[in-house]
């Protein structure tokens, strides 16, 4: 009988070794089915259309999220050569880097394995794995995601891209009714993105806020300001610093902002960097040619002043005679590639100059 029942027992242990083998080979085999299947491309066909509002119809059908990681990826390597390079030399790593994945941007752009775009009739097709993700954008519409194993699964593909969210730029008809000039420090800013809802502007919009450091003008109550800037275009770029075209890119300027129904508006172009003086005054260093807020030292006799911190820089070897035509050595010290700025204006002579010129138009306001 022992026998018998230790048969009994070894035929058990041999029928569920055989099942938990064939188990285990079923589960195997089915996932090396579903990987192989998810690993093969299929051509994807469906179509695409935006709201039809602009003559512009395309939409871009683009596989994954490689090209917009490239872009990214491209902007920040701009980005750190224009901060980081000296005299923005194109010959640094950085903008050679940079250049690089740039190439390689526009081969993926133009490449039909990575983007396809729709034909006039809203059709398309790509090439694509179970596993990849599509994704469908069009200029001024919301980016659709979809996974291709969903999209696979509908008897029709059919994708309508909706308009964007529009911001609206305030409009102002009305004159002014108030002037503010104040020292302000900067605490961010941000493009407000130009959209069809806008129209055709040729204008930029941000937004910045500052602290107010010292009313000027007006007596700005708060100590606080966000106010609204439009520019059109810039000067020439200069190859010297810390002289910049923009006001955000300065820690503390004095600011010329008017207000307006509902906004606060930076009169356009114009501002001063200022700085702190020995003194504890501020004051703002004697600029060079070619930029929008420029005093010409023929016009407005400067005084020598002692900034805080010295106003020194480099220059390349290559602009000298520009260098000493934009510097009279009157008022700069140029010796050995640097520039050192020993004269400039005090805020409150800076705003009786600005008086006789751009704010002129705005008399009415100042008492």
């Amino acid at each position: 009988m022992r026998d018998i029942s230790n048969k009994i027992k070894g035929k058990n242990l041999y029928l569920r070794f055989i099942n938990n083998y064939q188990l285990k080979k079923c589960t195997i085999l089915f996932l090396l089915s579903v990987q192989m299947l998810f690993s093969q491309e299929i051509v994807v066909k469906g179509q695409a259309f935006n709201s039809g509002e602009f003559n512009d119809h395309i939409v871009y059908i683009i596989k994954n999220d490689t090209i917009n990681k490239l872009r990214k990826h491209s902007k920040s390597l701009y980005t750190y050569w224009k901060e980081n390079s000296k005299f923005k030399n194109r010959n640094d790593n950085s903008y050679l880097e940079f250049i690089k994945y740039s190439e390689i941007l526009v081969k993926l752009l133009n490449d039909r394995n990575y983007r396809a775009k729709t034909d006039s009739l809203g059709n398309f097709e790509i090439n694509a794995r179970l596993s990849d993700s599509l994704f469908f954008e069009s200029t001024y519409h919301t980016t659709e995601k979809f996974l291709v194993a969903d999209l696979v699964k509908k008897k029709k593909n059919t994708v309508k891209l909706k308009l964007e969210p529009c911001e609206v730029w305030p409009q102002h008809t009305e004159k002014p009714t108030k002037l503010y000039v104040f020292i302000g420090k900067k605490i961010k800013s941000w493009i407000s993105p130009s959209s069809y809802c806008n129209g055709v502007s040729l204008d930029s919009r941000s937004v910045s806020k500052y602290s107010v450091v010292k009313n000027i003008y007006g007596d700005f109550k708060k100590d606080t300001i966000q106010f609204t800037s439009y520019v059109h275009e810039k000067p020439l770029e200069q190859n010297y610093i810390p002289f910049k075209s923009s006001f955000v890119e300065y820690d503390y300027c004095l600011f010329y902002v008017l207000e307006y129904e509902g906004e606060l508006i930076q009169i356009k172009y114009l501002f001063d960097d200022v700085y702190k003086t020995k003194e504890g005054r501020w004051a703002s260093p004697l600029k060079p040619k070619g930029l929008f807020n420029t005093i010409s030292p023929d016009s407005y006799t400067p005084q020598k002043i002692s900034f805080t911190d010295p106003i020194e820089f480099e220059y390349e070897d290559k602009y000298y005679n520009e260098i000493h035509q934009n510097f009279p050595a009157a008022y700069h010290t140029v010796i050995d590639g640097k520039i050192t700025v020993n004269y400039g204006y005090y805020v409150e002579d800076l705003f009786e100059i600005r008086k006789a010129g751009r704010l002129k138009k705005y008399t009415y306001l100042i008492k």
